[in-house]
């Protein structure tokens, strides 16, 4: 009865997997946690065409900022393949931060990148892609990097 529990206990969990990730070299603050789509672990496989829904959690600010843009880069062997974010996607103030603008330092807050249909130039190779929200005068609010795949 025990293992039906522990087992009925840990699939939540494992739907709900972090990605792993890594810290920009901006020094920008990361995320407690990142979940895109349903991957888990090292490298994320991304659909083109398909919805990408990605959260950040527990990111917290150094500096507090009335704005909030955020930015993607989509890298393969250190090179930019020009990635845009859709601009309505753009202003994270109204499409991204759970509970808006401000930004107020020191206190944690969250963000989810939902864009309804993934449109990427690079395919079937891997990708670094950074995902970044940069505040008022330019100062960086977040930033992470993860490795993916896009079919």
């Amino acid at each position: 009865m025990f293992k039906f529990f522990f087992v009925a206990a840990l699939v939540p969990a494992m739907a709900m997997a972090a990605v792993n990730f890594r810290a920009c070299p901006n020094g920008a603050p990361t995320p407690a946690s990142l979940s895109v789509n349903n991957c888990a672990g090292s490298e994320c496989i991304l659909v083109a065409g398909q919805p990408l829904n990605a959260v950040a959690s527990g990111i917290v600010s150094p500096v507090g900022s009335a704005t909030a843009t955020a930015h993607i880069v989509a890298r393969v062997a250190g090179l930019d393949v020009g990635f845009e974010l859709p601009p309505a996607l753009a202003n994270a103030c109204q499409a991204g931060l759970i509970g808006g603008c401000p930004v107020v330092a020191g206190t944690p807050f969250d963000y989810a990148l939902v864009d309804d249909s993934l449109d990427a130039p690079a395919r079937d190779i891997p990708v670094e892609i950074e995902v970044g929200l940069t505040g008022d005068g330019g100062v960086a609010l977040a930033c992470v990097r993860f490795d993916a795949r896009i079919q």
